[in-house]
Formats: structure tokens, C-alpha cells, sequence
């Protein structure tokens, strides 16, 4: 995810659905994050203002602020580092 980030992908929608893993032949998990429908690229963010996309039970809290609902805080890397965090706590 962050090297996605970084190259200028926003997947914009983390949750446990879209988070998934398989075994390598030597037995390691590699974990795979799919479901790219609402990612944007950095330098065209797409979704903007009311449009908010995500699945709800793992958005940001920021993003699920009146702020945030009216389009006026910017979908930045840790509001996708906060969907990780709660699909954590929903797992466990």
C-alpha cells in the first residue's frame, strides 16, 4: 500500500474486503490488496466533495466528520492507515 502511495495510487478504500492473502511456496503469508474501483491517481484525486466513497465501518474518522462529509479535509495516507487500524479491530 505505501509503495502504491507513494507512486502516486490512492486506494482510498481499505477495509477487510479488500484485503486479502495467500501462502508463498515456502509457506509465508503475502498479503494482496485488491478492489481498486475508488483509488485515484495523486495528481487527479477523482472522487471529491460530497462524493465521498468507502466502506463506512473502516473509513477514517476525520473522513466521517461533518468536515470531512462536506469535502473540506484532503483523503490523505494516514486516513488509509486508520482504515488498516480498524479492519485490525474488526478481525480481532
Amino acid at each position: 500500500h505505501r509503495e502504491l502511495w507513494e507512486g502516486g495510487i490512492h486506494h482510498r478504500d481499505i477495509s477487510a474486503g479488500n484485503l486479502m492473502y495467500y501462502r508463498d511456496a515456502l509457506g509465508r503469508a503475502v498479503g494482496v490488496l485488491n478492489d481498486f474501483d475508488l483509488s485515484s491517481l495523486a495528481d487527479n484525486e477523482g472522487l471529491s466533495g460530497h462524493q465521498r466513497m468507502g466502506t463506512v465501518p473502516f473509513m477514517a474518522r476525520g473522513l466521517l466528520s461533518p468536515e470531512g462529509l462536506d469535502g473540506e479535509i484532503t483523503h490523505m495516507y494516514r486516513h488509509d492507515a486508520e482504515s488498516f487500524i480498524w479492519v485490525l479491530v474488526w478481525v480481532c
